[in-house]
């Protein structure tokens, strides 16, 4: 009989199958992840030079002059975006409706100077009236700072950006590029702005039929650090409105720095719009929607503050622990130190100034005959926002600032 066949041998453990499986796949899986991983890598590179050009390349095709000159249209198009006013506020449809023909115009024939009393409430009617439609508007108030970044503040607000403006883009517009370079600071960001501005506002008129307008709100910062800027600004106000071409609306706090704008000869082409106070009856019922008694709220109008909105709102808060009495003792010795302080011994007042003083106390008196009792100089401390106690008016008039 034939002998039996050998068994088979056991099949290798599972345990004994891995190193020989790692070493198989293990090889292979590194050699196709390392080709994966390196076309990956030259897909990524390509990617990138493709779609981001060296600095150069890339600050050349979005600060071209083409491109900055599109983004400011469009922010004219888009125009400022004005915040809804939250808190309760006095309608003034006539005030919105003059302003809002000061902002477009029929027909432009001059530059506007907007000017109210600090307080008035001037600010915000100007933002009523832009906010209705603000399509071709752009706004910008100055605020307290430095001279010298003014015309860099008022082109962000514009979206201008003043990278690559060639020498050739100048020499084309008649400017040679040592009269930008060599000008001191504000005035080099101001020329080169302006340049820009007026081939943008004729972009934008050539489109939409119209002059854009520009609202420059506060300008009275600019002059109380020095009006040479103030006087370049309305320069180029006057200039567009003789050709039509940009609406320039400049906006002033206080009467003090009139002089200072009529001191410019572009005045001659400026016309005055004012913003005044509320009446009596809307100013007590600004009281009383703020939670003031009728009682006090129709006192404290008529004794104190009159329709001057920076004087309701400090009511507002004060009569909450004051008397009207006690109110109107305080203004009336802030008032008399104020005067003290400009003249020294009331007692010694002359008495040109004493009777100026008695007919303002009646009413509205003109420009020269104040200004020829008082002097030139008295007039424009007593116009100052510190001080607060002369206001001026288009019809050529000082009347005293508030009631008290």
């Amino acid at each position: 009989m034939s002998a039996a066949a050998p068994a088979a041998a056991p099949a290798a453990a599972p345990a004994q199958q891995q190193p020989a499986f790692r070493r198989v796949f293990g090889f292979i899986g590194g050699a196709v992840a390392k080709v994966v991983s390196t076309t990956f890598i030259v897909l990524v590179v390509a990617l990138v030079a493709r779609h981001v050009p060296d600095d150069k390349n890339t600050i050349a095709k979005t600060h071209s002059p083409e491109v900055v000159l599109a983004r400011m249209l469009a922010r004219f198009e888009a125009g400022s975006v004005i915040p809804r006013f939250e808190k309760y506020h006095v309608s003034r449809p006539d005030a919105i409706a003059m302003l809002q023909k000061v902002l477009r115009p029929a027909r432009l024939k001059d530059y506007t100077v907007v000017i109210g009393e600090v307080g008035c409430g001037k600010t915000t009617a100007v933002h009523n009236a832009i906010r209705a439609n603000s399509t071709g508007i752009v706004y910008h108030i100055v605020k307290s700072e430095v001279l010298v970044s003014m015309p860099g503040l008022l082109a962000r607000s514009l979206a201008f950006e003043p990278n690559q403006f060639t020498e050739g883009y100048l020499k084309d517009r008649g400017v040679e590029l040592d009269e930008v370079t060599s000008a001191a600071e504000p005035f080099r960001s101001w020329v080169l702005l302006s340049l820009i501005l007026r081939d943008v506002a004729q972009q934008f008129k050539t489109k939409h039929g119209h002059p854009a307008t520009l609202v420059i709100d506060a300008v009275d910062e600019i002059a109380q650090q020095g009006p040479a800027l103030l006087h370049a600004i309305q320069d180029f106000a006057k200039a567009a409105a003789d050709e039509q071409l940009l609406n320039v609306v400049l906006v002033t706090c206080d009467g003090s720095n009139l002089p200072e704008l009529k001191a410019s000869s572009a005045m001659t082409r400026a016309r005055i719009a004012e913003v005044s106070d509320i009446t009596d009856e809307q100013a007590v019922d600004f009281l009383l929607h703020r939670g003031v008694n009728e009682d006090a709220a129709k006192r404290a109008v008529a004794e104190i503050a009159g329709g001057r909105f920076v004087l309701l709102n400090s009511l507002v808060f004060e009569l909450q622990f004051k008397t009207v009495d006690q109110i109107f003792l305080k203004f009336h010795i802030g008032t008399r130190g104020a005067l003290r302080r400009l003249f020294g011994d009331l007692a010694q007042i002359s008495p040109p100034v004493s009777s100026t003083f008695c007919r303002l106390c009646r009413g509205a008196q003109h420009v020269d005959d104040v200004e020829e009792a008082l002097g030139l100089d008295l007039t424009k401390k007593l116009l100052a926002t510190h001080i607060n106690i002369l206001a001026y008016h288009p019809n050529d008039t000082y009347t005293l600032h508030s009631r008290h």
